[in-house]
């Protein structure tokens, strides 16, 4: 069996299998998902991104080379998009949407379990710190695209306190700068919800992805899932060399990069009105895709 084939049987399908299922019990029983999303937010995703970072190896000069991988591959592909949007002839409302689904990625939902079942817990860990730098982005560089950067910087940093993850890492580094051993019990009810954050993720965007059609969008979401699976790659690739990356990091660097358009930035589209039918287009073709 060829090295692509293995990875597509072996990585690939048991994701779809858990994106499937979830995608099948929505179809079949149409849930209210905001309950089950906001619980997987706040509450699982957090304690693995707690979990991932005191279990893991990763040095504090990879987490800052990772967070400014991240930082610039976003700033990248909004001036690309910005560019995308202009030739496509998208209104102001619609240019923001467009944005904001070529700009983040699923670097949770998705990318996590990708990382997980492609190249194990060494490289997962420091797919975590991608998904944690790009969740800080999302609320609050994604939130300023979204309204049309109105709110200023306060909005932003309101935005930016009221997200777990960034006190889930900050309480990470704690405990490794100063060497400190969590207590066994507390340790192992931390793991219990980070275990089931990743499966969990993927139902949920099985279970949003049932719920999504592609409309008249389908010209920007062709052209931001190109940009997102095509361009994307390259530029992860000149951006980590740049940065010398290599090994663990470099792998979940460009991997996280590589990944669809975040479910994220449909809700976010929805509550500022920047065209949410357009950025659920973009992530149903590029996450099918």
């Amino acid at each position: 069996m060829s090295t692509l084939l293995q990875i597509l049987v072996h990585d690939i399908v048991p994701i779809f299998v858990v994106i499937g299922l979830g995608y099948a019990f929505t179809r079949r029983t149409r849930p209210e998902l905001r309950t089950v999303s906001r619980l997987t937010f706040y509450l699982l995703s957090p304690a693995l991104v707690f979990y991932s970072l005191v279990q893991s190896d990763v040095a504090g000069s990879e987490l800052v080379q990772i967070a400014a991988f991240t930082a610039l591959m976003v700033v990248i592909m909004g001036v690309l998009a910005r560019g995308a949007a202009h030739v496509l002839g998208l209104n102001p409302r619609q240019v923001a949407g467009f944005l904001l689904a070529v700009m983040f990625v699923n670097g949770g939902n998705y990318g996590l379990g990708v990382n997980r079942l492609a190249f194990g817990p060494e490289v997962e860990a420091r797919a975590v710190i991608y998904f944690v730098t790009s969740s800080i982005l999302v609320y609050t560089l994604g939130v300023a695209v979204a309204s049309g950067f109105e709110g200023g910087w306060r909005g932003t940093l309101k935005q930016l306190i009221t997200l777990p993850h960034v006190y889930a890492m900050l309480a990470a580094l704690i405990v490794r700068i100063f060497g400190w051993d969590v207590p066994q019990p507390v340790m192992a009810g931390i793991q219990l919800p980070a275990q089931a954050a990743i499966p969990m993720m993927l139902l949920l965007l099985g279970a949003q992805l049932a719920y999504a059609s592609v409309g008249a969008y389908w010209k920007p979401a062709l052209a931001g899932s190109a940009l997102r699976l095509i361009v994307a790659p390259p530029i992860a690739l000149l951006i980590a060399g740049a940065l010398a990356l290599d090994g663990p990091a470099r792998q979940a660097a460009i991997l996280q990069s590589s990944m669809p358009a975040a479910v994220i930035n449909t809700i976010l589209a929805a509550e500022y009105d920047s065209e949410p039918q357009l950025v659920t287009g973009l992530v149903v073709v590029s996450t099918l895709i």
